[in-house]
């Protein structure tokens, strides 16, 4: 993977990764935010700002994970494989921290399922992206 590959990647996943939060948590789920007035920030440019530049360090991160590691565990040019590693991704680094984070924070159980939801989406565009880059 050249460097411009590398860079180009994170970036598409940063952008994929902000597309599915946007749809799922800000238009599908965002309804069930509001059930828990009392525990969120009030949303500004600035905090949209910052959790985009956050996806693209998020694009940044799993391009150079599947680069080092991922590589080496799927089959090449198999967008199914990618998925799957998404997958396994997703119940390794997100499952458990979502819902363990959700016992001690007051969120809404459907705003909880669209984040689990919108995070799985997110790792298995991340693992199909990189793979697309991935020479």
């Amino acid at each position: 993977m050249s460097a411009f590959h590398f860079v180009l990647s994170a970036i598409c996943i940063g952008f994929a990764n902000t597309a599915i939060e946007w749809l799922l948590i800000g238009f599908l789920f965002h309804k069930y935010q509001a059930t828990t007035p009392q525990t969120w920030r009030p949303e500004s440019y600035v905090s949209y700002t910052y959790s985009t530049v956050l996806s693209i360090v998020f694009g940044l991160l799993f391009t150079f994970f599947y680069l080092k590691i991922g590589s080496h565990y799927v089959i090449g040019h198999s967008m199914l494989s990618d998925a799957k590693l998404g997958i396994i991704c997703f119940a390794c680094f997100s499952l458990i921290a979502e819902i363990g984070g959700s016992i001690y924070v007051n969120l809404d159980k459907m705003f909880v399922a669209g984040k689990l939801l919108a995070s799985c989406l997110s790792y298995i565009a991340a693992a199909i992206i990189a793979g697309l880059f991935f020479w």
